[in-house]
């Protein structure tokens, strides 16, 4: 388990662009994210690519958009841009299909591929940029970052858990409503 570090003054420094402070990151974290993305099965190699890849990622939240974190702390945001690099590394990967073997008792792999989005990923797509800005954030940290309702609560300006079930049943509700007409 890492040291807890002080997220304000971290994050401070972070913005104002201090490497010492993004070094800090890196090493507290490191150890608990790659134990991390080890249960999703990934390589040691890939791992290590994916922590690069969010320690970038984290670093230009804070230094070019200045990123305040005020219901979140360092760690939670590093890991929720951590297993978004994780899903979108499955994304990139061919889908391997195992299909029985007539001839033996054996598997055989067959290869899918299936880089073209589907009608409904397109419909989809087109339609979430139609809802407004807050639905859209709200159903990405629903459904993209499997966050809960509680989580979203803490990271967002909403009063209540009812409030953000009821804007997310709504958001859904007109999604639906625009994947259908698209």
């Amino acid at each position: 388990m890492s040291k807890p570090l002080d997220d304000i003054a971290i994050q401070e420094e972070l913005r104002n662009g201090n490497k010492d402070s993004l070094k800090q990151v890196y090493v507290s974290y490191r150890a608990d994210f790659l134990k991390y993305a080890f249960t999703y099965k990934i390589s040691e190699e890939d791992a290590l690519d994916i922590y690069h890849d969010t320690i970038i990622a984290f670093n230009k939240s804070f230094t070019r958009n200045k990123l305040v974190l005020e219901k979140s702390s360092l760690k939670t945001y590093l890991f929720g841009i951590g297993k978004n690099k994780i899903y979108n590394h499955f994304k990139k990967a061919k889908k391997v299909v195992l299909v029985k073997d007539q001839e033996e008792d054996g598997y055989e792999s067959v290869t899918v591929e299936d880089n073209e989005p589907t009608v409904e990923q397109l419909a989809l797509s087109k339609a979430l940029e139609k809802i407004s800005k807050s639905c859209r954030t709200l159903l990405r940290l629903f459904y993209y970052r499997n966050l809960d309702i509680e989580e979203i609560l803490k990271l967002t300006d909403y009063k209540d858990a009812n409030t953000i079930s009821s804007h997310k049943s709504r958001c859904m509700k007109k999604l639906k409503e625009l994947v259908r007409n698209e």
